[in-house]
């Protein structure tokens, strides 16, 4: 009679129980959107490398860097674009890898 005592849940805890749950489907959800979306953006850019250009126009507006570097300017900023859109995409294939795992370690503890 004591074991069954021990599983039952009170209705509070149930309400918590369901809003870890929601609360696990949408970290995964948006994890998986962000992959996604890294992944669309890197084959983006494989397909076409130039699309680069707008990133790096931006940068060299941004930054002022002609006024420093008149001559190598433009090819700076190209090659520093290129490092800061892999670094970007990096992270958000980390963000989306942090937020699957985080939504699977909530499924995964309410089954306990």
């Amino acid at each position: 009679m004591q074991q069954d005592e021990a599983f039952t849940t009170s209705p509070a805890q149930a309400v918590w129980t369901h809003l870890v749950s929601v609360l696990a489907v949408i970290l995964i959800g948006f994890g998986l959107w962000a992959l996604g979306g890294a992944i669309y953006a890197a084959w983006a850019l494989y397909r076409d490398p130039d699309s680069i250009a707008r990133f790096a126009t931006y940068f060299l507006e941004t930054t002022h860097i002609a006024a420093v570097l008149p001559g190598a300017a433009e090819g700076l900023a190209h090659y520093v674009s290129w490092i800061a859109v892999i670094l970007l995409l990096l992270v958000l294939g980390k963000l989306g890898t942090w937020a699957v795992g985080a939504g699977a370690l909530l499924i995964s503890g309410r089954r306990r």
